[in-house]
């Protein structure tokens, strides 16, 4: 099974075909960890499923606006950092925030579509759930 890669939805974790998964910075992250610490990667395809994308969509939504919280609030922490002393350590403590806030919203991380990015979809919420729309929205690999 290593020469054939099999479209396993990210939602429900079953071999299925569906719109396939971006490949960004976390998903490789994981890849490599999985290839060249653990030994254990299997590289499969990720797709969304037909019947997982309503699913997929809200939680989309919900790691989007976590994110934008969660920098949100971290910036307001680095600022008041670099304000309240300003100093090589205040910027470098702002930082750690910055990034300690961001791996945080990463718990809850949901990639984006690759027809989201041909398209310029900002995020899963902006792409309709209808069935009739699903055609469109399909993968055809």
């Amino acid at each position: 099974m290593k020469g054939k890669k099999v479209s396993m939805c990210i939602v429900c974790g079953k071999p299925k075909k569906g719109i396939a998964v971006h490949e960004d910075h976390v998903i490789f992250a994981i890849r490599w960890f999985k290839t060249n610490i653990t030994k254990n990667a299997s590289n499969n395809e990720l797709v969304v499923c037909k019947e997982c994308y309503p699913k997929y969509a809200k939680e989309r939504r919900r790691y989007t606006s976590r994110l934008s919280l969660y920098i949100g609030i971290g910036l307001i922490f680095a600022i008041l950092l670099i304000i309240s002393t300003p100093s090589v350590g205040s910027v470098l403590a702002a930082i750690g925030v910055l990034v300690f806030l961001y791996a945080l919203s990463l718990l809850s991380y949901i990639p984006r579509l690759e027809l989201e990015i041909q398209h310029g979809i900002d995020t899963g919420a902006s792409v309709s759930t209808k069935p009739q729309k699903w055609g469109k929205l399909q993968n055809n690999k």
